[in-house]
């Protein structure tokens, strides 16, 4: 009796199993509730810490000394093919094939790789992901300084401030952009600059910087809409400090004591490639700033970014992107020059990643910028080494069919995409770099929350643990 209904029962085992298959996709995209408290991650945070420590005692290693600065420079939107197509970039521009070259970053002893999800999404924003490098506390998407619940969460900024060291923040984009702001901000929604940029001025640890250069002028004054005057404010607050505006008043604030204010743009600085003459490069502002914070006899701790990586990937111009990536590394460059790494630690990473991928097989020393007409798709038609999963222009005719695009491409241009929309952020793994006191500890995988978790405990810094109780 039951064979004539078999194709209906197969239907409802079928609609089960369906059923039972988005229940069971519901509850694994919830969120862990505990996620959402701050102190889950903390409490993660030093347990992976005890575990590297366990780790590198069981290997026979350990590393006692004391990281009296720490350099903390971050590459957003530093993708590990930015980082490729950049070393290449930088050999080419020295007229070499460019492949064997070296970015600074790969002279350093220890590297590892970052994992940059936030509590709600799997790719992050530099709100959320430049959270969990500077508070060691993962949020939700677009938030900065506080947890996926709402609760207001300290920096390594502060943690450096209450153990008596001198702080800084450097970036290429506005000083209220995400990345910077996770220093010393703390709002739901990243858009908020206008307050952002009142809590760098008026509120701890802002207000306690040593140094601060970047973009944004708007945000201090004539975007206002409060009245307030932020620049005539930190006059009032540092009578000894010095506010520069330009290359040349950077230069004239090294013959000066006191605090180091620097707004060169009104919004976020002017990419390396389209940038006057007056207006300091990173290299330059990384430079000022570490002079001016060594005079602090108790040590340091400065955020240097270079920011505008990501808004060339977000534009798909890989050109300027890469020649971005190049100021970084000049940055980097200085750091290592004005600094010894027996007391200072320099930790070089990335907030998230960018679809931008190199493929194919292009000969050795093909313009990484170009194309190597030997690579043709099914159709014949040359294709770019460099190309974005996504993003504005897609090098098709008004047919639809894929055009030669080499008489487009050059350092400034759009770099062909797959599809066609606003370049966006990918979600795959970064790398972390790290030379100085326990640079050892800065290796393998870890979680993105992890790392100012490292930095505290190579410089004694917060509440966990650190070297100093080890030495104990």
């Amino acid at each position: 009796m039951w064979l004539p209904n078999l194709p209906r029962l197969a239907l409802l085992l079928s609609l089960f199993l369906s059923i039972a298959l988005v229940n069971a996709s519901e509850k694994e995209m919830e969120p862990i509730e505990n996620e959402r408290n701050a102190s889950y991650w903390m409490e993660q945070a030093q347990r992976q810490l005890a575990e590297r420590l366990e780790r590198s005692r069981e290997a026979g290693g350990g590393d006692t000394r004391v990281a009296k600065n720490i350099i903390m420079l971050l590459g957003d939107g530093l993708s590990i093919t930015t980082l490729t197509a950049a070393r290449i970039l930088k050999g080419q521009h020295a007229g070499r094939s460019g492949e064997e070259c070296q970015l600074a970053v790969e002279q350093f002893p220890y590297s590892g790789l970052s994992k940059t999800y936030c509590t709600d999404s799997q790719t992050a924003d530099s709100a959320c992901a430049a959270t969990a490098c500077l508070t060691g506390v993962k949020t939700n998407y677009g938030s900065i300084g506080q947890s996926a619940q709402g609760a207001k969460v300290e920096s390594i900024v502060h943690w450096a401030q209450e153990a008596g060291k001198a702080t800084g923040i450097v970036t290429t984009t506005r000083l209220t952009d995400a990345s910077p702001a996770a220093a010393y901000a703390h709002v739901k929604r990243r858009s908020q600059e206008l307050d952002i940029g009142r809590q760098l001025i008026e509120d701890a640890p802002g207000r306690y910087l040593d140094v601060i250069l970047g973009g944004g002028l708007g945000k201090f004054a004539s975007e206002r809409t409060d009245g307030r005057d932020l620049l005539k404010q930190w006059h009032a607050a540092n009578p000894d400090g010095c506010f520069a505006r330009t290359l040349g008043g950077l230069r004239d604030c090294g013959a000066t004591n006191g605090s180091l204010f620097g707004v060169f743009s009104d919004s976020h600085m002017a990419y390396h490639l389209a940038a006057s003459k007056d207006q300091p490069r990173l290299c330059d502002m990384t430079e000022a700033a570490i002079k001016r914070l060594e005079q602090q006899p108790n040590g340091y701790f400065v955020f240097i970014e270079g920011g505008r990586i990501d808004h060339g990937h977000h534009e798909t111009r890989a050109g300027y992107a890469l020649d971005e990536m190049l100021e970084l590394d000049a940055a980097i460059e200085t750091a290592v020059r004005l600094t010894n790494a027996r007391d200072t630690l320099i930790v070089v990473t990335a907030d998230h990643s960018h679809t931008l991928s190199m493929a194919g097989y292009a000969n050795r020393g093909t313009a990484i910028l170009g194309l190597d007409p030997s690579q043709r798709d099914l159709d014949g038609i040359p294709y770019s080494t460099l190309n974005y999963a996504i993003g504005k222009w897609q090098s098709l005719n008004k047919a639809g069919k894929r055009e030669n695009p080499a008489p487009h491409l050059s350092r400034t241009s759009f770099t062909p995409s797959y599809i066609h929309a606003k370049g966006v952020h990918s979600g795959e793994d970064v790398a972390v770099f790290a030379l100085g006191p326990q640079a050892h500890l800065f290796s393998g995988v870890m979680e993105q929350n992890l790392l100012p978790h490292l930095m505290a405990y190579a410089a004694c810094l917060g509440q966990g643990t650190t070297v100093c109780q080890e030495n104990s």
